[in-house]
This record gives structure tokens, sequence and C-alpha cells, in this order.
């Protein structure tokens, strides 16, 4: 008997002993769930029952000066392939190219290309994006096995190809990838919204799903400079010129001197931001800013500063001209070959002349011309703010010698970006004050009101008054008698330069590979705008900067008159003299 209740009591101890142990155990695991382990047990139940969904924020317009938009945000679909869900069986292929040519009727691909893209039995393929609701629907409504058409946010640019290099686009993240999308993504993107989920274990959404909500900021509108009308008529007529010259590519660039402001930037080719992914890398660069070459003989008129700001010469200095001239042993030729004999340094602009302005460079001195580069802002991105914006390739000033000299004096041995010798030959007509050259006029909120405006400012004055005047007479006689007369809009006092420079191939100056320019402004004596027209390797009989880059200028600047109302005013002599106001 004592033996049995002793046993009992040994199990009613152990029985006890193993529910305080139990007991214990609970207390410590209650202690790190709800004490120790608290905080990171709370953030992995959030994990799993709250989600944050992301709202994308809507992408700020970008306008031309008078409000025109030129890319904005719309409702878009992209179109999606899950090529193995297409019967893989002996009918696979043939399922894929039909389905290929089903999708070719909306998308801007040939069936051919579609076909072999569903044909590969991947898990997932991006078809297109920016795809409009209607055709989104109609892509729908074919019941395609393994297409499956999404709405995103999509960039719109409703005018296609106009300006696209200066536009850039936007990739499928949303983020700019070129041009001002790029340049001025912060300001376009704005700042995306959310909304915490809460759901239950299956990843529904509970009754009272909505623990918090961000509202998503929209971009703010970017306005520019240019003007979408002249940019049009820029755009047509570069590649006019393009193709009559059977050049690779030309650039066309229209400023207000008085100001920097760009009012058209065109480049040929170019591309339709809509499907930028079908360009070729040549047809998004922007040869403006990106592209150095040597500028030839529209950089004249920074060496004639140079060298009349120096006195070295006069509008009336004589030179003598026999088609070529030696520079320490070593011939340079001109490109006239018999030369004009006995002309004026004001003569030697207006032909043209490489010997009278390499010749005049080596009066100048490396010193001093390359003083005036510097004020010309040449060595530094021009600063007009779009992305690849070049800075030129010069020689270390320590390491020019002579013939280095005399050839930069006709603008050969350096190489400068379009967009920085328009800037610093636009200094001329604003009477030797240069403005820094600018594309963005001002930022917009979304609801319209104006958070900053861009206003025009000087960086420097590179010459005189005077002087400055002289130059535009000089250029003034060029576009009336010299190599400039194609450029002459009848009735409008215009002053130009032409230029014909020599490419770098494989390292050495071509003497077959032309970039042929035309640079003047106008009308005279009150220019409203300065232009460059540059075509990069034209190819036969048709390269000199008369030639190919004039005519495209007059075309654009006979628009322009028209289009601000300029009246013409010019004399029976071609407007080489404004009438008298007093007559």
């Amino acid at each position: 008997m004592k033996e049995a209740h002793r046993r009992t009591r040994w199990r009613a101890l152990e029985m006890l002993g193993l529910v305080a142990v139990m007991a214990a155990w609970l207390i410590v695991r209650l202690i790190l769930v709800q004490v120790v382990h608290s905080h990171r047990l709370t953030v992995d139940a959030a994990a799993i029952h709250v989600h944050r969904l992301v709202l994308p924020a809507t992408r700020g317009r970008i306008v031309d000066r008078n409000g025109v938009v030129l890319a904005m945000d719309v409702p878009s679909y992209q179109v999606v392939a899950t090529p193995e869900y297409i019967d893989s069986g002996p009918q696979g292929r043939a399922n894929a190219y039909r389905d290929g040519r089903l999708l070719a009727r909306y998308l801007p691909f040939s069936a051919q290309r579609i076909g072999r893209v569903l044909d590969q039995k991947t898990v997932y393929q991006l078809l297109d994006r920016g795809v409009s609701p209607t055709v989104a629907h109609r892509i729908q409504a074919l019941g395609l096995t393994g297409i499956t058409v999404i709405p995103v946010n999509g960039r719109e640019y409703p005018n296609g190809r106009l300006a696209s290099q200066v536009l850039g686009m936007v990739g499928s993240n949303g983020r700019g990838l070129a041009g001002i999308e790029y340049q001025d993504n912060a300001i376009l993107s704005g700042r995306p919204g959310y909304w915490l989920v809460n759901t239950d274990a299956a990843g529904n959404p509970l009754p009272q799903w909505q623990l918090a909500y961000h509202r998503p900021v929209p971009g703010k509108t970017v306005q520019l400079t240019m003007d979408a009308n002249i940019e049009a008529v820029a755009q047509k007529w570069l590649a006019w010129g393009v193709h009559r010259a059977h050049a690779t590519n030309g650039t066309v660039i229209i400023m207000d001197p008085h100001t920097g402001a760009v009012l058209a930037l065109a480049n040929y080719p170019n591309f339709n931001p809509n499907h930028y992914y079908t360009a070729t890398p040549l047809q998004m660069s922007d040869f403006a800013v990106q592209t150095v070459v040597p500028p030839g003989s529209i950089f004249k008129p920074v060496t004639a500063s140079a060298a009349l700001s120096a006195g070295v010469v006069t509008p009336q200095t004589m030179f003598y001209t026999k088609g070529y001239f030696n520079v320490d042993g070593v011939r340079i030729n001109d490109w006239k070959p018999n030369g004009w004999g006995w002309i004026s340094f004001t003569r030697g602009l207006e032909v043209s002349s490489d010997q009278v302005f390499g010749e005049t460079a080596l009066r100048v001195g490396v010193r001093r011309l390359y003083q005036m580069v510097h004020a010309y802002g040449f060595g530094h991105p021009s600063g007009v703010g779009l992305p690849g914006d070049s800075s030129g390739i010069w020689l270390p000033e320590s390491s020019v010698n002579r013939v280095d000299l005399a050839t930069m004096g006709f603008g050969q041995g350096l190489a400068v970006t379009p967009m920085q010798i328009i800037a610093a030959d636009a200094t001329i007509p604003n009477h030797g004050v240069m403005m820094q050259p600018r594309i963005v006029k001002a930022i917009f909120s979304p609801s319209g009101r104006v958070l900053h405006r861009i206003r025009p400012r000087a960086e420097n004055r590179p010459v005189s008054p005077r002087v400055a005047a002289e130059i535009e007479h000089m250029m003034v006689l060029e576009a009336a008698y010299g190599t400039g007369v194609p450029a002459q809009v009848p009735g409008y006092v215009i002053a130009g330069k032409t230029g014909t420079a020599q490419l770098i191939v494989h390292g050495k100056t071509s003497s077959s590979d032309f970039a042929a320019s035309y640079l003047g402004y106008g009308p005279i004596p009150h220019p409203r705008f300065i232009m460059l027209v540059m075509i990069h390797h034209p190819v036969g009989s048709l390269f000199y900067g008369d030639q190919v880059a004039a005519p495209v200028w007059k075309h654009i600047a006979t628009f322009l008159f028209h289009y601000w109302g300029i009246k013409p005013y010019a004399t029976g002599n071609n407007g080489t003299a404004p009438p008298n106001p007093r007559a």
C-alpha cells in the first residue's frame, strides 16, 4: 500500500515538473515573442499582410515657347507575350507566325519579326510599349493565347519627329534616357505616391484595407525657348539640303543673338521618340552639341576679332595672295589655286581667303589667339542645357607651332561643336557681348504657375562694339558680293560667312571629306536671329559651303522674315546699304 502511494506521489511530482517546465518554456517564448523579437516579428507580419502599392506620378509636360505641347503623359498600354503558352506541338511555329501576322496589323513591326519572337518559347517578351488605347483594345479583342495587354502610363510626342534629339525619350522605368527628358528628369518626373493595403493570408484585401494613402505629386512643366513652327521648317529644309548633297547628316541652329535663346535646333536624320527603340545611333545623335568638327571658315570672325583687337591689322591692311603660302617649309594651299593678287583684309574675309587669315593668325601669335579663343567660350561645354555637351578639341597652347597656328587661323587643326561656334559668332550682332546659349525658358508647376524663369545671361565681352561693327561690315559684304551670295534673300540685308572644313579621317586631314556650313544673321541693322547650317560628308560635285549650306540658309531665312512680318527694305543693290531713314 505504501509502495503504491509512493509511486502515485512520484508520478504527480513528475507531472507537476513537466507542467512547470512547459510553463517556463511558454513564459520564455512569450518573452521572446512579445519583448525580444517583437519589432522584427511585427515587421515580418506587416510584410506578409500589408502591401505597398506604388502609385506612379504623372510626368510633367515639355512645351515650346508658345505653349505648344511637345511631350506629355497619356494613358497607354504595353503588349506582352508569353511565348511558351503558344502551342508547342507540331503546329507551334505555324501558330507563332500566324499570331505574328495578326499582331503586325497593329504594331510597328513586320509579321516575320513578331513571329520569330513568339517562336522562342520564352516566359516573357515585351512586344511593344506606348500602345494607344484603341490599338490595345483591338489586340485584346483578338483573344490570342499568351498575349497580354497591360495598362501603363505612356509618354507621347504628338509631333512625332519634331525636335526628337532635343526632347529625347523616356524608358519603360519612367526615367528620361536622352535630351531634355534626361537632362531635366528630376524636374519632369515628379514624386510617386503609394497605398498601404492590408490583406489576408491569401493576399486578398480585407474590408478595412486602406491603411495609408500618399497622393503622387505630378512632375513640373519644362518650357523650351524653341518655336515649334520654326523647328518644323528648319527640319524640312535641312532634310532637303542633306539629300540634295548626298550627305550623311546635318544640323541647323537658330538663335536670338541678344538673349542666347535657341529658337530651333534641327538634326537630320532624326527619329520618332514614340518608337525610339527602332532608331539607329546616327538618328539619335544630337550633332549640335555632341559632335565636334573643324569649323573651317566660320571660325574666321574669331581670328578677325583677335587681329583687330590687338591692332595687328585694320580692315584696310593689304595682303598679296597667290593661292598658297609657306610656313616653316610647309606649303599651305588656299582654296583658290591662283589667289586674288593684292586684296584688303576686308576683301580677304569677303572671298574667304585662307592665306589672308593664316598670315593674320601668325601676326596675332599663339598667346593672343588663345586669349580670344577662351574669351569666346571655347574649351568648355556651351552650357546650353542639353546632355552630351562637348568641350571641343584643342591643342595645348604650349604645343602649338607656327604651322598649327596658321591653319587655326582659318578654322582647321581644331574641333568645336556647332553650338559653340554659333554662340561665339552671335557676339558680333550683339555689339561684342557674348550671351550664354540656353534651351530652357521657364519651369511651371502642374497648375501652370511660374516657378522659375531662366533669364538671359551675358557670359563675356570678347570684343569692343567698334571691332564687332567692323567684322559685321565685312560679313555684310561677304553675303552681298563674296562667297555668301547664294544665301541672299532679296530685299533684306544679311551678314554671313561660308565654311568648308576638311574633316579628320583616320587621324589625318582629308582632302575629300568635308563639313559644309553657312553662318549668317539678319536683318541688318537690327538682327532678329543668327542661324548656322552645317552639313556633313557631302558627296559629289557640291561640297562647298556656298553650294551646300547657303541655299538651305536662304530658304529658312525667307520663312523667318515672313513669319515675323519683317518687311523688305533693301535698295536695288540687293541690300548692301539700308535706305536713309530720312528719305
